[in-house]
């Protein structure tokens, strides 16, 4: 039977339609694409995968670390105000230096700078068994309530602290912000009356670190 050429062609166009159609499918999808370019979007930006360290609401350090960290001649500066026992507004600045330190105790001194105490033992080294406390400032057994953990900023910068209050049976009672990242360094001190006729309402913010050796 003689077949007209167009129906030939009309045949030819019909099988070669379906690999074509199929050919450009495959060169036009983007999918291959994507995790090629979140990969390298990852490689680009380590932080963004790591994210920022958490600090959780419990004591940040431990004894050992405090220890370690809070070498002999370690020197923290503060910057004083508020009010003293009887009342009378104070502005000085508060300096507390590491004297001895070895694997079980610690000895310090703590005065302000510019209207020294002359209370008597003032200038005299306090010794005392390391805490998963700082050094200074210390609370004899002191009982510890977890309040929130914050970002402080003080002249010495900014940090992420747990805040804490302190306190003992003597009567001494703190609100510390402890350094989350530094064992043994309060960036903030508020400390509070130890009784009826004690106006005492000192603050206290870190001005300087001076490591020991």
């Amino acid at each position: 039977m003689h077949r007209s050429p167009w129906i030939a062609l009309t045949l030819l166009v019909g099988l070669s339609l379906p690999v074509a159609c199929g050919g450009d499918a495959k060169k036009e999808s983007p999918v291959a694409e994507e995790p090629v370019a979140e990969e390298e979007a990852k490689k680009e930006d380590p932080v963004a995968e790591e994210g920022p360290k958490e600090v959780k609401l419990e004591l940040p350090w431990i004894r050992e670390k405090v220890s370690s960290e809070m070498k002999s001649g370690t020197v923290l500066t503060y910057k004083l105000s508020g009010t003293d026992t009887k009342g009378k507004e104070v502005d000085d600045d508060y300096r507390c230096v590491v004297k001895t330190s070895d694997s079980k105790t610690v000895g310090t001194v703590c005065n302000t700078v510019n209207k020294p105490s002359e209370d008597k033992g003032a200038n005299m080294v306090a010794t005392r068994d390391w805490t998963k406390y700082s050094p200074f400032f210390a609370v004899e057994k002191p009982t510890a309530e977890l309040v929130e953990v914050a970002d402080v900023t003080v002249p010495a910068g900014s940090f992420k602290a747990v805040v804490v209050d302190l306190k003992d049976f003597f009567g001494a009672n703190y609100k510390v912000w402890m350094i989350a990242d530094k064992p043994g360094v309060y960036a903030r001190v508020e400390e509070g009356s130890r009784g009826p006729d004690d106006k005492t309402a000192k603050v206290y913010e870190l001005a300087s670190i001076e490591a020991g050796s």
